[in-house]
């Protein structure tokens, strides 16, 4: 995002949120990051085939059951003015993230926001083979850290296809930290080198489906 000052409202702050995970947001691709994931019972049972499958499509590639965490680069864009035209969204920008030793797609998305009753939402869509993935999240306070969570207005997951926009019987949850700030382990137990650290956690009728785990470090030289 150009500014997280763009989400400020009452009951959120961008002020008192930590510099390192403020430029996160506003100075992504000065980042790299590592993601591993947990997958739970009943969904990990389905987990390694739906792997192959995201891997074939370099799309919501993560680490699958037992996977080895995936260190990935970020590049980001700012969409061509004929697409950027039509998108009723606020500043799309299009995020790339691959795998550093294979180069495989990790996570494609288009980054956006909008208002709704004075109020600016996080707006992440997806593309998918025939359709899209859409999902829209509030920002709130989590220590020094944000959250990021789907338990908003409007919030929640959609499939968009021809034939219209689906709510999805999922949700999901962002905790980003500082280090200092921070409970979660990191993949190798060293925090030494890791600015930031991050959690998702994805639920589909209501019981887990995937922790996905994030370390990123600042790249002094960018």
């Amino acid at each position: 995002m150009e500014s997280l000052s763009d989400y400020a409202r009452p009951g959120f702050d961008p002020d008192v949120v930590h510099p390192d995970v403020r430029a996160l947001y506003e100075e992504t691709d000065t980042f790299e990051m590592t993601v591993d994931a947990t997958w739970h019972f009943p969904y990990s049972l389905g987990a390694g085939i739906a792997s192959r499958w995201t891997s074939r499509i370099e799309q919501l590639n993560l680490p699958g059951p037992g996977g080895d965490s995936k260190r990935v680069s970020s590049e980001l864009f700012s969409l061509a003015e004929s697409a950027a035209s039509t998108d009723p969204r606020d500043e799309p920008r299009l995020w790339i993230r691959t795998d550093d030793d294979t180069g495989e797609g990790v996570f494609i998305a288009i980054y956006a926001s909008y208002v709704e009753d004075d109020e600016r939402f996080v707006n992440i869509t997806v593309p998918l083979p025939s359709t899209n993935l859409a999902t829209v999240l509030r920002i709130e306070h989590h220590g020094e850290g944000v959250a990021l969570t789907t338990n908003c207005p409007s919030g929640g997951l959609y499939l968009h296809t021809n034939a219209g926009a689906v709510r999805l019987p999922a949700s999901q949850h962002f905790h980003v930290s500082p280090t200092q700030d921070s409970e979660a382990p990191t993949h190798d137990g060293d925090r030494s080198e890791v600015d930031v650290l991050a959690d998702q956690r994805i639920y589909v009728f209501g019981l887990p489906l995937v922790t996905v785990q994030y370390t990123a470090t600042r790249n002094r030289n960018a």
